[in-house]
């Protein structure tokens, strides 16, 4: 009898130990969350995927991070398209993205919802409000606000200035130059002179810059929907040997912005916390695959960063 219930025992253990019997694995273990960002040298790129990571490593979920290889005109998109298509393929559990075109990624989202995976729209508005269930960033349109009227003040009011736009089709460009153009209406002693894309490259700015200082040297500030533009902006403008004479905004206080700041090359810039732009969203993700509640937006504040408070603007 003894060794019957000893063996019903030894039984009894195997099974359990083969059922999981009192192991408590996390339900999220094995979910995934893609985030796809438009590329991976820009500071401010690096420093979303840095905040999304850690937000997946404090929520349990696996965070995989992918990006175009090729930044140039036009390929962003189409890489971010085929990136849409692996999400698919694999089954991830949710998709943040940051689309380097807001219309033209829409195809992509339609087929990544018909999926049954849900999206979180990054930064950067997907231009159909239907495709994603929350929108996390900053509300760029004040943002290019504040950052222009500190330049315009700093300006004194008057003068002739350049703005420099993003990738052609992004939703932040629109947004940042609708803020500038808000803030136009209120100096109208400042005249905008020329107008153009620079693909938010540093190098693309450089080259537009250098060109538009040849064709009006009577500019006398450069407006930049990113401070990756600012900084090519600054290297032009350095060239040019105009340097502290032509004022320069961009938008994101990354690190190499706020160096060149101190060191009078650009004038005024403003702190988008991509980190936290990053870990928020995927802080939303993580929330929606859990079935709790997420708002609409997701606000990440904004600040503008001059000399006065460049040292202590992050703890602010």
């Amino acid at each position: 009898m003894k060794k019957m219930l000893a063996l019903i025992m030894v039984v009894a253990l195997l099974t359990c130990m083969f059922a999981g019997c009192g192991k408590q694995e996390p339900a999220n273990e094995t979910k995934e969350i893609l985030v796809i960002v438009k590329n991976s040298t820009a500071p401010f790129w690096i420093s979303v995927m840095e905040g999304a990571k850690a937000a997946g490593e404090a929520r349990g979920y696996k965070v995989t991070c992918k990006t175009p290889v090729d930044t140039a005109e036009g390929s962003g998109n189409e890489q971010q398209a085929n990136l849409c298509e692996e999400a698919i393929v694999t089954g991830v559990d949710c998709v943040v993205l940051a689309p380097v075109d807001s219309e033209a990624i829409i195809p992509s989202t339609k087929k990544i919802n018909e999926a049954g995976i849900p999206i979180v729209n990054l930064n950067t508005k997907i231009a159909d409000p239907t495709q994603y269930k929350t929108f996390v960033g900053l509300e760029n349109i004040n943002q290019g606000y504040h950052t222009a009227k500190a330049l315009f003040e700093k300006m004194g009011g008057q003068g002739k200035i350049f703005i420099i736009e993003g990738s052609t089709g992004a939703q932040t460009s629109i947004d940042r130059v609708k803020g500038f153009e808000k803030a136009l209406a209120e100096y109208p002693g400042i005249e905008v002179i020329a107008q153009q894309s620079a693909n938010y490259s540093r190098a693309d700015a450089l080259n537009v810059v250098q060109n538009l200082l040849q064709a009006h040297p009577e500019v006398n500030a450069i407006v930049c929907c990113n401070d990756e533009m600012a900084l090519g902006s600054a290297e032009a403008v350095d060239a040019a040997g105009r340097t502290g004479e032509i004022m320069i905004s961009g938008q994101d206080a990354n690190d190499d912005a706020v160096a060149a700041l101190k060191e009078g090359k650009i004038t005024v810039t403003s702190f988008g916390n991509p980190y936290m732009q990053g870990y928020a969203a995927v802080e939303a993700a993580a929330d929606i695959l859990e079935g709790k509640e997420v708002g609409e937006f997701v606000e990440v504040a904004t600040k503008v960063v001059d000399l006065s408070n460049a040292d202590t603007f992050k703890d602010n």
